[in-house]
């Protein structure tokens, strides 16, 4: 289950005294459970900041999205990891269909995509394609990020219910085979 890994986790984190000299800046961080907690809140709003500021065409996004889970003391881990959904492999098609879904929703032609892409093609139509990038970024970002929220709140209440049935279930037995004997 994956709570339990990162409650694992997070305890080697927490409780080891002597992080490596590259770490001692961070121990306030380290120490505190709330940036590598693995509750149900703290794990489905980072995996919603990482992927929505992963869909978005910024720079720095791992730093964006470390730097907003330490302010709304969800887990750090999680929050980094889940922006390299767009990674240099997925980054073109993600924002190619960012791109041709904000220009039909804005109502613009799509510009055509070009056989060779040049710094020079980049940067003379940059000036005609950030619009439609950024609001088709903005519209699959927050679609995506807000399901995967969901759904991971549904899962992680479904497998807490049924822990717990497994648990009445597994009270309910040891009462019953070490009841004591009826007279």
């Amino acid at each position: 289950m994956p709570r339990r890994f990162f409650t694992r986790l997070s305890r080697q984190y927490r409780y080891k005294q002597d992080h490596p000299w590259y770490l001692r800046p961070f121990d306030y961080i380290l120490a505190h459970p709330a940036y590598f907690s693995a509750t149900r809140r703290s794990v489905s709003s980072a995996l919603w900041l990482g992927l929505f500021l992963g869909l978005l065409p910024i720079p720095g996004q791992t730093m964006i999205a470390v730097l907003g889970a330490f302010a709304m003391r969800i887990n750090i881990p999680i929050a980094a990891i889940a922006v390299w959904i767009s990674n240099p492999v997925t980054f073109v098609p993600i924002f190619y269909l960012a791109y041709r879904l904000g220009a039909t929703i804005l109502n613009i032609p799509p510009e055509p995509f070009p056989d060779q892409i040049t710094m020079q093609w980049f940067t003379t139509e940059l000036t005609e394609i950030w619009k439609p990038l950024f609001y088709g970024s903005f519209i699959i970002a927050s679609s995506v990020a807000s399901t995967a929220y969901v759904i991971v709140n549904m899962i992680w209440q479904v497998m807490t219910r049924k822990r717990y049935r497994l648990r009445r279930q597994n009270r309910r037995f040891t009462r019953k085979s070490t009841g004591s004997p009826s007279s």
